[in-house]
């Protein structure tokens, strides 16, 4: 059988055959671009969710070490604030004085 003996209908019908075969391959690589993209905007809210949660606790972590500094500093106020009064009933209490003074300084230095 050479090329002489192909009638058009045979090339026709090879050139149909062809055609399909292209245009299923070119529907099914539609199809898993579909899904692929469908699985990252499923998969998207998941990361979003994950981005905020770690996001509010490193938030959480900076706001529970400033509170433990703000009470740290209200204590030494307030050990400042009895030496005071301590000072103002007694009339002495001068080392109370001296260590709430050292006190405070050391935190405002460290701080």
């Amino acid at each position: 059988m050479g090329i002489e003996d192909l009638s058009f209908s045979t090339v026709l019908g090879a050139a149909v055959v062809l055609l399909l075969l292209i245009d299923v391959y070119v529907k099914v690589m539609a199809a898993i671009k579909t899904h692929r993209e469908e699985k990252q905007r499923k998969d998207a809210p998941v990361n979003s969710l994950e981005e905020t949660v770690k996001n509010h606790d490193e938030k959480l972590k900076k706001d529970n070490e400033r509170l433990k500094e703000l009470e740290e500093g209200n204590r030494i106020m307030m050990r400042a604030m009895m030496a005071l009064l301590s000072h103002d009933i007694n009339g002495n209490s001068n080392d109370k004085l001296t260590k709430s003074l050292d006190e405070i300084q050391q935190f405002l230095i460290n701080k």
